[in-house]
């Protein structure tokens, strides 16, 4: 959770204080500086309201503080706050600081609050910013719904085109999100969209959208159609009529390549493919076993499985159709080549988006040194600064559990505290009855690592920290979790928020229908195999829409091993569950991607 520490205002609030005066000789645009950017540090805005008369002074003190605020200086942001209430005289005035007090309840986790302040329209250009921060609302909130309307009305409201357009393609990111039964009749221009884009590609959809638009022709995704509806207007569906699986069938990864045969052949029958699926075992020799495929007429390749092999047939250059390699082995330039595995990096990747959801401000990273968390560690940091979060990270690896231990207690400053009140009871020469106190900067901690070393890590954080300080959020990924099943483990891991993919905790659905037929057929089976078998089972799903997906913005597949998405280069990406364990029980939700920061054109990020 961010916090604001307790603090005294102190000089910074007797120094606003000074500078202010009753009246104002200066004629100055505030609303446009109010509602712009914020260009300069908090000091020299201060430097300003000492050389300036009347309003303009407390107007001055109100910018610094906004540039505090976009320096995620909260603290000092409430200190403009609370030496400035009630005493801004003017409507500009008044209505900035209404948002700026919006803007550090929400920073502050006081939604209730933030949410009064935000709740009646304001004058002019403030209502933009009013719209911004409530569709900002709204997303901490995990309310799509209204954060839809927001943005709906954000659109309606603004004359910036740019705005317009960014609220457009934002609305159709979160549309799929929604409850459409909670949007009113306003909303048809959508969903028929959405229903066009679900159901038609290439000309067809072309031909759809000119009727569409003629329909909606004043409606606000006629107008700003979203980017990638235009782009699936050029792209078709994949219809093989020979697909070839290459998978390891015999030698030391057999029972690899049968897990995800057996799920590929599942949702292939499941689904009536009418393509011939030809199945060839790739263990011996991976481009041979492609050649025995195209004598066989095969037009789009899936597999194979391991690393060495796809970049031997990348390297034979024979692959001409469509592919679906079951290994992340990216090449540049290739269109129809496409990238699946089950990658632990994208679940930290996850993790990053949901400190970015959380509005974490310092993330810390704990684990091991070893290869899988290194990686884990640079997914995390990478999806971190995307979102405009460009200071370090703080990563700590280490070499063994003696150092981890060590570096639990350094990272909590346990240490310290206990060193200093050692100190006091020096100076006083008597004992203090105190408690060792732990940081509390740290609001997400991720912890890499298996179940073991996740257990251990949890176990020393356990009894570390203080129990006057509030508990540090704690996440960790499939590899970390508990046995499920077992009552001791929920509760040695108890707080723990974890991704996992849906086949092993969905309570509905096809994921689950799929995980209780597979405990009957394959009931020795490790959850290792299980998760290929997933795996395999959306491979065969994907197949259809490989090229859409690939286009930005479009709509997840629902998969058993995850939301599943394509990136521009084919590469694809997993998004799970989030399991949160809570007093023996298990909480399962589902995890929302925040979008990428943008910019209007005034530079505004949005």
């Amino acid at each position: 959770m961010t916090r604001i520490l307790s603090r005294s205002a102190g000089l910074l609030c007797l120094a606003l204080l000074m500078t202010s005066c009753a009246t104002t000789s200066q004629q100055d645009n505030w609303t446009q500086r109010l509602t712009g950017p914020v260009y300069l540090k908090a000091s020299d805005y201060l430097d300003k309201a000492r050389q300036a008369d009347g309003d303009a002074k407390l107007l001055w003190q109100l910018q610094a503080g906004r540039a505090y605020a976009q320096a995620s200086d909260w603290a000092r942001t409430e200190d403009v706050l609370k030496a400035l209430r009630g005493r801004l005289a003017s409507p500009e005035g008044q209505a900035a600081y209404q948002l700026l007090a919006a803007e550090s309840a929400m920073a502050q986790e006081s939604y209730d609050q933030a949410g009064a302040l935000l709740k009646a329209p304001l004058p002019g250009d403030f209502e933009i910013q009013r719209l911004r921060l409530s569709s900002k609302l709204a997303e901490l909130t995990g309310d799509t719904t209204a954060q839809l309307q927001a943005l709906a009305k954000l659109a309606a409201t603004t004359n910036d085109t740019v705005l317009k357009a960014r609220s457009a393609d934002r609305i159709w990111t979160l549309l799929p999100q929604a409850d459409t039964n909670k949007l009113g009749a306003d909303w048809a221009p959508w969903l028929t969209l959405q229903e066009l884009a679900r159901d038609k590609r290439g000309p067809a959809l072309k031909s759809a959208l000119d009727d569409w638009r003629q329909l909606y022709a004043g409606s606000l995704p006629a107008q700003y159609l979203p980017k990638s509806i235009e782009q699936l207007t050029q792209v078709t569906d994949y219809q093989p009529t020979k697909v070839a699986l290459l998978l390891p069938l015999t030698g030391n990864f057999a029972a690899q390549g049968q897990a995800i045969r057996d799920g590929f052949v599942s949702a292939w029958v499941e689904s009536g493919q009418s393509a011939q699926l030809v199945v060839i075992d790739s263990a011996q020799n991976a481009v041979a076993a492609w050649q025995q495929a195209q004598a066989q007429g095969a037009d789009m390749l899936v597999g194979p499985l391991l690393r060495p092999q796809v970049e031997a047939l990348q390297q034979s250059g024979t692959v001409k159709v469509p592919w679906l390699a079951l290994n992340r082995v990216y090449r540049p330039g290739f269109a129809d080549d496409y990238y699946f595995a089950l990658a632990p990096e994208d679940e930290a990747a996850q993790a990053a988006e949901e400190a970015v959801a959380r509005n974490a401000r310092h993330p810390m990273l704990l684990g091991l040194d070893t290869s899988t968390n290194s990686r884990q560690a640079q997914a995390f940091i990478d999806r971190w600064r995307q979102y405009g979060h460009n200071e370090p990270v703080d990563m700590r690896l280490f070499s063994n559990r003696q150092q981890l231990e060590a570096g639990i207690r350094d990272m909590l400053q346990i240490d310290d505290s206990k060193a200093r009140i050692r100190q006091v009871e020096s100076v006083l020469g008597r004992s203090v009855v105190a408690e060792a106190r732990s940081r509390r900067d740290v609001d997400f901690l991720y912890l890499l690592g298996d179940r073991e070393e996740v257990g251990l890590m949890k176990a020393f954080i356990d009894v570390t920290i203080s129990p006057f300080a509030d508990p540090i959020a704690a996440y960790t990924s499939s590899r970390g979790h508990p046995d499920l099943e077992s009552p001791a483990g929920l509760r040695d891991f108890n707080g723990l928020s974890f991704t996992e993919m849906p086949y092993f905790v969905a309570q509905q659905g096809p994921a689950l229908a799929m995980r209780e037929l597979l405990g009957q057929l394959r009931p020795q089976w490790p959850s290792a195999l299980e998760r290929l078998f997933a795996m395999g089972y959306d491979a065969a799903r994907l197949l259809p829409r490989m090229a859409v997906l690939r286009v930005a913005g479009t709509e997840p597949v629902q998969g058993i091993s995850g939301s599943i998405g394509i990136d521009s280069n084919g590469v694809i990406y997993r998004r799970l569950k989030w399991v949160n364990i809570k007093n023996g029980t298990t909480q399962v939700q589902d995890h929302v991607i925040p979008p990428l920061p943008e910019q209007d054109s005034q530079g505004q990020t949005f």
